[in-house]
């Protein structure tokens, strides 16, 4: 004989997939961010080290007397103009605190994500309890990420890789999404 399942089981089940769809999309925004923020942070180290070690290893191999130096200087002072300026809006924009936050909240979404579903494929028998305590979790997780600016844009994004990933239908175009193709809805796509 089937298992009846009640109405509130049923409630937080749902419950469960529409926060892990929410948790998954907003690891996903902040994945995105990581990648950005470290790539930016990668061009000023390579410039602040491509600038002196050509400098040096020019002045090293052909000496001062050579008209190479000057020419490597006239091609780096550009190069070191940029980085420093770079590696100036990267501290007052604080980009390697925004790479941590970024990192940190990617892996807590994951974690909640997992933990969400879980309990919505397996419902253990004390499901309320289970659920309050991820959602505890949850709930001071995002008072954190709202903290950081993410666009509509981003939220959609989210959304429609979330959808994606879980092979969830759009509650607002009612489309499962089977790539990271945009598509014109405003709920999972129009990015």
């Amino acid at each position: 004989m089937p298992e009846v399942v009640s109405s509130q089981e049923e409630r937080l089940r749902r419950a469960c997939w529409d926060a892990a769809l929410h948790a998954l999309g907003t690891s996903y925004v902040f994945q995105e961010k990581a990648k950005t923020y470290k790539t930016r942070i990668r061009i000023i180290t390579v410039l602040g080290l491509a600038v002196p070690l050509l400098l040096g290893a020019t002045l090293a191999a052909f000496g001062q007397k050579s008209n190479l130096p000057g020419i490597a200087l006239s091609v780096t002072a550009p190069i070191a103009i940029i980085q420093i300026v770079l590696s100036g809006v990267s501290l007052v924009y604080k980009w390697d605190d925004t790479l941590a936050y970024s990192l940190e909240s990617l892996a807590d979404n994951r974690i909640l994500s997992d933990e969400y579903k879980t309990l919505a494929e397996f419902p253990p028998t004390d499901l309320i309890n289970q659920f309050a305590l991820i959602k505890t979790k949850d709930n001071a997780r995002i008072a954190q990420d709202e903290k950081m600016s993410i666009s509509a844009k981003e939220k959609r994004i989210g959304m429609h890789y979330s959808l994606w990933i879980l092979r969830k239908e759009c509650e607002t175009c009612k489309v499962v999404p089977t790539s990271m193709t945009a598509t014109k809805c405003d709920t999972c796509g129009n990015f």
